[in-house]
């Protein structure tokens, strides 16, 4: 049986990765390799054009010494070209491949651990932190190209880039304030309005030019570096400038340099001068950084440039989480020979929110790597992917630039003809109509694009093509392979921040006026006819409605969307939709706070990740779903990797209905990086609970609970505890607006609060207020004239309890709060009526209990850092005890633990695990009220210290000083 060495297993290795990297250059047990350590002989070596080396270090289990190995190739120097390591990887072989026969075909099959060693600024960092990433050669490979782009370098180009722009729109602004039409030309050309943001947006396309044209200066002998045409004593830079673009426009690379050259000549002279001299010092020192085809760098700079981008609510997708949910996406594509470029030619890839292209180029980025390791070559496929596969949209020109740009750059030495980037008619047009941009594609499978800025024929710009800048474009239904995108958020009925004054929010952008917002909101309303749209969800709806309609049978839809599509009311529609007409649905979230709740940045909520296949026709979807919960968002693009390997490892997790048990973990080495657990698909009217949880046991007890089982963690079985939703038991009182909405719907006024107050109310939140289960109204309603017989049918309604719809939980104590005399309430507190006013007391002591809040918790939406909230439609559906299954002395018992607790001060319910307040009451409805025992109420308090833990309950806040575990 033959014994291989490590040395011959090395060489091996290298062969297997030379042809899965063709564009690199891969040698294995070679001397002299390393500048001046002649003696230092890397086990691999991975060297390419504009990308840092990669050193290889493998040995045989037990591998003792291959860490420090891998750790001092760090910072040497290549031989052949200079350049530093600064990745460097330690495998480990298994001891079966040393004994195989075919050591090629066993080391294709082996199962390889391994980590990465980086350069860091203080000390080398290790990736995973401790324990071992497993994979196959594939995946090697793919980890090799991922680290041969330093994110610290992307990251100090970055900084370059926009700190250069920055400088040069101050010129800029000099010119807006000397000749004011110069700049408003520019804007025009932009399709912006003339704000500083704008003049920004200028100077970094002009940047972007110039970084580009010093990388292709070396692959075209007839353009000249930027030395030659901007350079210190140049007479003419500007003049130089345009004449080296013309030349670059007449090889092609439209998509950069075409309205890069119309900005430049709009310029005056000695402005063009200073603006280019401080842009050409920009793109020197960003090809200084050898950066030199980082995917997202243009658009991450590019992003924070994009005027009412806010307004739109599109905000940029994280290359990390870009690069995961593509790979999510990609690897659902079914039946695709990844060897073969005219297999991957046929696809058909979409955007119809594209931005700034984060997306679109994170899947290329896949498909291309994917082609490499199956032996393809990547830039051939750019020519093809440029002019067929990747369709893009957007409503704002500049967007749809940096699309353009970005995806160009992919591969800038190949040369296309032309591209499906398309900015489509937004806002009233010529004619006096209005559209709607992308969502104009609900109802038709063409739309009409105000230009193409790829293609000269299309365009009308500075070399004199003067074609209609208005074309017809056919995107067919059911014509797309995938969809991907990270839609607007915006909902019409936004009335906060930028959108306060607006008329309808989610078409407020670029000035339009109440009229045109009127009219846009009705042709989304004539467009939405059997879609799953919902416009208290928001536009991002329609998108998702949008994507269904243009994805063929067997497609692939991968989505970015605020949390709020797991549990609310509004989003059912695509929830029901993905379940009847979509399979191996993956749904990712996060359970952090902060900003580190979102894949996108600036969002200021949480989000989630859903990637799903399209059932085939003669196909029935799967009844389950995957949730996912990561602890923190992705740190990098090898953490985005090992993210997406262990999610589709095809292994089973635990399941919902397991019990108390938590979920599988996504581990990263002997990291856990989150949870993954499997759950049927949500019944109508029911949401997407495993979401943005970090300890899955909460989600499986809550579940048990919503089924009439009392299942906490420890406990080796479940008790019977009969719970009903709230809307069985009782009713919501009318909704504010019948209250005291515009006359006539509302018949009353609101007023303040009167301790003789004939119609008293409880309105708003105040958290010192609200420390009490039984807490005063904080106002009263005064009958508007005419209206008395109305009032007295609204108030007719009024009762005791109130439901706290938005609950934070950093703050306030109550999710059920109780006035003495009965009240009306708002959307934050509306009344609650049963017929039976015993369960007043009851639904006041269980709701405030530990098991009340974790059922509220796990039924509302988390899409705040520590606030949850419900809507009225999900807060009849609530699971609450079901008071009618109590005796009569079980009621009369609620009644005394309701007197007891009715003074009785709770600390906010983040807290709840150390209020002895909180902690007496578990014990009153746990052992007093249902019977259970003392074992069975340590259990719940544990429960209590769990759900405390939680980020979306303590939202990051600190803890006061001892505040440990009340027993």
């Amino acid at each position: 049986m033959p014994l291989h060495t490590e040395p011959s297993a090395n060489n091996a290795v290298g062969s297997l990765l030379q042809a899965m990297l063709p564009r690199s250059r891969v040698d294995s047990e070679t001397t002299r390799a390393i500048s001046g350590q002649s003696g230092k002989r890397p086990d691999v070596l991975v060297t390419a054009p504009g990308r840092a080396p990669v050193v290889v270090e493998a040995e045989f289990m037990p591998a003792s010494t291959v860490e420090p190995e891998a750790r001092s190739r760090l910072g040497l120097k290549v031989a052949a070209n200079d350049r530093t390591i600064e990745a460097a990887i330690a495998v480990r072989y298994p001891e079966a491949v040393r004994q195989a026969d075919d050591l090629h075909a066993a080391l294709r099959s082996a199962r390889l651990s391994y980590c990465v060693f980086t350069q860091g600024k203080e000390a080398p960092t290790r990736f995973p932190e401790s324990g071992w990433l497993d994979g196959n050669i594939e995946d090697l490979a793919d980890m090799v190209r991922l680290v041969s782009v330093s994110q610290e370098a992307v990251d100090r180009a970055a900084d370059i880039l926009e700190q250069g722009i920055e400088r040069a729109a101050r010129q800029l602004d000099d010119v807006d304030r000397m000749s004011r039409g110069i700049t408003e030309a520019i804007a025009e050309l932009l399709g912006m309005s003339n704000v500083p943001q704008t003049r920004r947006m200028a100077c970094a396309i002009i940047a972007n030019a110039l970084v580009f044209h010093e990388r292709i200066a070396g692959m075209h002998a007839e353009v000249k570096p930027l030395r030659l045409v901007c350079g210190d004593s140049v007479d003419n830079p500007q003049g130089e400038t345009l004449a080296a673009w013309d030349q670059i426009l007449n090889i092609n690379y439209w998509a950069i340099f075409a309205i890069a050259k119309d900005i430049l000549e709009q310029l005056p002279n000695g402005y063009a001068t200073e603006i280019l001299r401080r842009l050409r010092d920009t793109a020197q020192a960003v090809g200084a950084t050898g950066v030199e085809n980082a995917h997202d760098l243009t658009g991450r700079v590019f992003q924070n440039l994009i005027a009412d981008r806010k307004y739109l609510a599109t905000f940029y997708t994280l290359p990390a989480a870009a690069a995961l949910l593509a790979r999510l996406a990609v690897a659902k594509l079914d039946g695709v020979d990844w060897s073969s470029a005219e297999a991957i030619g046929k696809l058909r890839i979409a955007d119809f929110a594209c931005g700034t292209g984060a997306l679109l180029s994170a899947v290329y980025d896949q498909i291309a790597a994917r082609h490499e390791r199956a032996g393809g070559d990547a830039a051939a496929l750019h020519k093809v992917m440029m002019e067929d596969v990747l369709y893009g949209c957007d409503v704002m020109p500049s967007a749809v630039h940096i699309t353009s740009s970005t995806l160009s750059g992919m591969e800038p030495s190949v040369r296309f003809d032309n591209s499906q980037l398309y900015t489509l008619p937004y806002g009233r047009q010529f004619d006096g109509t209005v559209q709607i941009g992308s969502l104009e594609l609900l109802q038709s499978s063409a739309v009409m694009t105000l230009f193409n800025t790829n293609d000269p024929a299309r365009r009308t710009g500075t070399t004199g093509e003067e074609t209609a800048a208005n074309i017809i474009v056919d995107i067919p239904d059911e014509g797309y392979d995938l969809v991907i995108m990270n839609p607007p958020f915006t909902r019409n009925v936004t009335r906060e921040g930028a959108y306060v004054a607006a008329t309808h929010a989610a078409f407020a952008a670029f000035g339009a006026s109440d009229q045109e917002q009127r009219d846009m909101a009705k042709r989304l309303e004539r467009m939405k006819r059997g879609t799953c749209y919902h416009g208290n969800a928001g536009v991002a709806s329609a998108f998702a409605a949008l994507a269904h309609k243009k994805i063929k049978p067997g497609g692939v839809l991968a989505l970015v969307l605020p949390l709020s599509v797991a549990s609310g009311l509004a989003w059912e529609g695509l929830r029901q939709l993905l379940d009847e007409n979509y399979t191996d649905l993956n749904v990712l979230s996060i359970a952090a706070n902060g900003r580190d709740m979102s894949f996108s940045s600036e969002t200021g909520m949480a989000e989630c990740l859903v990637a799903a296949r399209k059932i085939n026709r003669d196909e029935s979807p799967q009844d389950r779903v995957r949730f996912t919960s990561l602890s923190y968002r992705p740190q990098g693009f090898a953490h985005a990797k090992s993210i997406a390997v262990r999610i589709l490892d095809g292994g089973r997790a635990r399941t919902l209905e397991d019990g108390p048990y938590g979920g599988t973990p996504v581990s990263i080495g002997e990291e856990q990086a989150g949870e993954t657990i499997t759950a049927t698909r949500a019944a109508p009217g029911e949401g997407w609970g495993a979401v943005r949880l970090s300890d899955f046991s909460l989600a499986q007890t809550a579940f048990a609970l919503s089924d009439s089982r009392l299942w906490f963690p420890g406990a080796a079985s479940a008790l019977d505890l009969k719970t009903a939703r709230i809307g069985d038991i009782g009713e919501l009182g009318p909704y504010h607006l019948d209250i005291i909405g515009p006359y006539p719907r509302g018949p009353f006024n609101r007023a303040r609060p009167s301790p003789t107050a004939t119609y008293p109310a409880l309105w708003n939140h105040n958290a010192k207020r609200e420390t009490r289960i039984v807490c005063e109204p904080d106002s009263q309603l005064v009958v508007r004239q005419g209206l008395e017989e109305k009032a007295a049918d609204i108030w007719a309604t009024a009762s005791r309890c109130h439901l706290n719809q938005e609950f934070t939980l950093g703050s306030q104590a109550l999710a059920v709060a109780f006035t003495v005399r009965e009240s009306l309430g708002s959307s934050v507190w509306p009344n609650v009526i049963f017929a039976d006013k015993r369960f007043d007391y009851a639904i006041s002591a269980w709701g405030n209990s530990t098991l009340g809040l974790l059922a509220y918790w796990w039924h509302s939406s988390r899409q705040q850092s520590a606030k949850v909230r419900m809507t009225r439609l999900s807060a009849a559906s609530l699971p609450v005890l079901d008071f009618r299954a109590l005796t009569d002395g079980q009621l009369r018992t609620a009644e005394a633990i309701f007197n007891e607790f009715r003074d009785k001060e709770l600390k906010p319910a983040y807290l709840a695990d150390a209020d002895p307040n909180r902690a007496l009451l578990d014990r009153r409805v746990v052992c007093d009220l249902l019977g259970f025992d003392e074992a069975t109420y340590e259990g719940v308090r544990r429960l209590a210290a769990k759900w405390c833990a939680e980020p979306s309950v303590h939202g990051g806040k600190a803890r006061p000083p001892g505040a440990g575990l009340v027993v």
